[in-house]
């Protein structure tokens, strides 16, 4: 199967079993799929990959908003206007990263349980079985 057809079974099943696209397939994700890198869904990502992947979006997302509560703090002054300071930056961006990258994995492992969700190799869009190794005999 090629990876788009991949990803447009991914999305057609989440959508079945009714999980909110912008949860099955978060706004990145379908950015770099239109761009052609296709990147595997988050719930099939590695749990070390995931774990760096949610800690660097969290610094991205703190780093955008500190950024625009900035513009609006210089734009519009209150009574005592405090824009934010890079201490404040020092001390939002990896407390974030820390937040989603454990808040992240734990979601996207569960919903990799909850539907059935082994790896993205073999996905074909049906709820797959997940074996526990056992010792042969």
């Amino acid at each position: 199967m090629q990876p788009k057809q991949r990803v447009e079974t991914y999305l057609q099943y989440m959508d079945s079993r009714g999980v909110p696209r912008t949860y099955a397939a978060p706004p990145i994700w379908t950015r770099l799929w239109a761009m052609g890198i296709y990147l595997p869904p988050p719930p099939f990502l590695a749990l070390p990959v995931l774990i760096i992947v949610s800690a660097l979006l969290g610094a991205l997302m703190i780093l955008v908003l500190w950024v625009a509560f900035g513009i609006m703090a210089l734009l519009r002054p209150i009574t005592h206007p405090h824009p934010p300071t890079l201490a404040m930056l020092r001390w939002a961006a990896p407390i974030t990263a820390a937040f989603t990258a454990i808040a992240n994995p734990i979601y996207y492992r569960r919903m990799a349980r909850q539907y059935g969700l082994a790896t993205w190799s073999t996905f074909a869009g049906v709820r797959q079985r997940v074996r526990a190794s056992t010792s042969g005999g």
